[in-house]
């Protein structure tokens, strides 16, 4: 492993978090504490994941200048660098997706929040959704609210997070996280709703009232002009049972 990062010349390690102030004193003179953080690109270079996302712009080496792009074998670009970090060694992982969406929300930093919605939902994290949601200026929970785009319906563009949070739940199965969405952002019947998820909205700290219904998110398309159903006619799996019951339909 290299010395250090290209970027800002510290060892290429990250110090995990202690439980007091002596500790992180320690750790300060002792990286024993430590989990490898170092992108290793082609050219040789080395960075820290952050360091290298900030800094990344072209498929050229941020430090040296040499090209890192190389070709799949369908023609699509892609740079390829070895990733070392808690999770292990990741020979030939391809980083540019990420850098590439690191640097559109650097551009756009007002798409970072709906960007990191789509994450959370595609994640299942139930808990942070909703803390997004809440904590959202344009989308009161409960409350109207004139501005035409909010948290809730907010379109990705990026691949595999493209469309609503509806499509994104739908895509990688969801479940839960699109009884969520259905439940404050949508027309849906109450009486298509199971009464388990009923109770789980109810431990949420929602009701019924907390439903801001339009625009239905089930009427949003993705940049392929598909809606949820759709996608969930694509996919079929225990979707199937949703399009039977009519859950998808605006």
């Amino acid at each position: 492993m290299s010395g250090g990062c290209a970027v800002c010349e510290e060892p290429l390690v990250v110090l995990l978090e202690s439980d007091n102030e002596a500790e992180d004193s320690k750790q300060s003179a002792d990286t024993s504490d430590s989990v490898p953080d170092d992108v290793e690109l082609n050219c040789g270079c080395h960075f820290h994941w952050e360091c290298f996302l900030e800094s990344y712009t072209i498929t050229q080496c941020p430090n040296c200048s040499k090209d890192i792009s190389s070709s799949t074998t369908e023609g699509q670009q892609q740079v390829l660098c070895t990733v070392r970090n808690e999770g292990g060694v990741q020979p030939n992982f391809d980083i540019l997706p990420t850098a590439t969406e690191e640097a559109y929300l650097r551009a756009f930093p007002e798409e970072r929040r709906g960007h990191a919605f789509l994450e959370f939902c595609r994640e299942g994290d139930i808990d942070a959704v909703l803390h997004l949601i809440k904590d959202d200026p344009d989308n009161d929970i409960g409350e109207e609210d004139e501005e035409e785009t909010d948290i809730l319906r907010y379109v990705g563009t990026f691949e595999g997070i493209s469309g609503s949070a509806l499509h994104v739940a739908v895509r990688y199965q969801q479940e839960e996280v699109a009884w969520l969405l259905l439940a404050i952002a949508s027309n849906l019947d109450w009486a298509k709703f199971p009464q388990p998820v009923l109770q789980t909205m109810q431990s949420l700290g929602l009701s019924k009232s907390d439903r801001k219904a339009e625009p239905d998110i089930r009427t949003l398309k993705d940049d392929n002009g598909m809606t949820a159903l759709d996608l969930a006619k694509e996919i079929g799996g225990f979707w199937s049972a949703w399009i039977a019951d009519g859950r998808f339909n605006a």
